[in-house]
């Protein structure tokens, strides 16, 4: 049984699709760009959305800044919200605390609005600590692991383990030397997990919740 347990949280711990297409689309639209063929959730949701901005519909890096900056505009006040915790999740991470595993959260979604939705979903009082960048920040995914890592203090191989939905996860996890859960219920798709190669799969959050729990 791992001791802890980091989280990615779009795709992992809440289903956060529509506020996230919805406010892209509103960037998008207040940018004059068409939407069409830019809304696919395997595409913008769970990267970091300068890094699809630029290497996906291949805006400059300031045109790519403006978008977030209105992508933000929707998101930290409505988009942020239009989210669901995953059914299941809750009542996992607490039986997880009542075992003595120590949850955390490490996103690409800024801190601030990380912190809000756990909030809001019932998901706070089962973490210890909640990890991202600050708003258009640029930390990697393993930066963001890393920092959580660095609280810990020394951590044996096999303590901890990286669960998520989406290649930076699998990437990050592994350039720290963690092994990686991958949630084929998130936004990911097929694809990606044979390219990348996580160590295990959960196809649902029972399964997840047996991984972790070994019940």
């Amino acid at each position: 049984m791992y001791k802890y347990v980091l989280f990615d949280l779009d795709g992992t711990l809440t289903d956060s699709k529509e506020g996230i297409i919805k406010s892209v689309a509103y960037a998008l639209e207040q940018m004059g760009e068409s939407t069409e063929g830019r809304l696919d959730q395997h595409t913008i949701v769970g990267p970091p959305l300068l890094t699809t901005f630029e290497d996906v519909y291949g805006f400059s890096p300031e045109k790519a800044r403006q978008t977030y900056a209105y992508f933000q505009e929707r998101y930290s006040t409505i988009g942020k919200f239009e989210n669901r915790a995953f059914d299941g999740i809750v009542p996992m991470l607490k039986a997880m605390k009542e075992a003595g595993i120590r949850s955390f959260v490490a996103t690409s979604k800024p801190q601030v609005h990380a912190e809000a939705i756990c909030q809001k979903f019932g998901i706070d009082p089962y973490v210890e600590a909640i990890a991202g960048p600050a708003v258009g920040g640029t930390d990697t995914k393993a930066d963001v692991m890393r920092r959580i890592l660095a609280g810990l203090g020394p951590v044996e191989k096999g303590d901890a383990v990286m669960v998520g939905d989406r290649r930076f996860d699998i990437i990050g996890a592994h350039e720290l030397g963690l092994p990686v859960i991958y949630v084929t219920y998130g936004y990911g798709d097929e694809a990606e997990r044979k390219a990348f190669q996580p160590d295990y799969t959960a196809a649902t959050v029972g399964d997840l919740k047996q991984l972790l729990l070994q019940a």
